[in-house]
């Protein structure tokens, strides 16, 4: 069984977990950053997703239900998600949308010329979680003209750029896959 201890405001401990170099707790412990509750595949029984963060690079763990139990390891494990600065404006969310897919949300809303925000949509599929959505926009607080979005569905192959009609081949990217290298060429700016 997970037992989880809060230290300070957000700190996630789990013996069975810090032997895995998940999440561990005490000294150098992994500050959780968000954490939901939500049925994410479907089986009418809640499941966990908690976003950590390491010096930066945040790290996803999703904790699917099997035989209405949450298991005591993640069933995915992504490492290097996404990224957070740290500070208001650059915190990292977790939502869940209204068709119950996982949303992580990335950004740089506060600090310096370049701002941006990364969306990905989290869905199960096939009996596995996937990157199934990829949203980005951008923009320059000091070129009007610089920046952009994009917003693609892997699942259709279909999004959009900068407003006009794209199409991408690569499909949904299994969510322990998903890195940086991931991202379409018509989501880079």
């Amino acid at each position: 069984m997970m037992r989880f201890v809060c230290v300070g405001a957000v700190m996630i401990a789990s013996s069975t977990l810090a032997a895995t170099g998940v999440l561990a707790a005490g000294p150098g412990a992994t500050p959780v950053i968000a954490e939901i509750t939500a049925d994410l595949d479907g089986d009418g029984v809640p499941d966990r997703a908690v976003l950590a963060d390491a010096d930066s690079e945040v790290g996803l763990a999703v904790y699917l239900s099997v035989g209405g139990r949450l298991p005591a390891e993640p069933t995915v494990y992504n490492p290097a998600i996404g990224w957070s600065g740290g500070i208001a404006g650059q915190t990292p969310a977790l939502t869940v949308n209204a068709r119950g897919a996982l949303v992580a949300v990335f950004e740089n809303a506060s600090v310096g010329r370049n701002r941006w925000s990364q969306r990905l949509t989290i869905a199960f599929r096939k009996g596995e979680l996937v990157v199934a959505g990829y949203t980005y926009a951008a923009r320059d607080t000091l070129d009007p003209k610089g920046g952009g979005n994009c917003d693609i569905n892997f699942l259709s192959g279909k999004g959009t750029r900068n407003g006009k009609t794209v199409t991408v081949s690569s499909g949904p990217v299994p969510l322990a896959a998903w890195s940086d290298q991931s991202i379409p060429a018509a989501c880079t700016f």
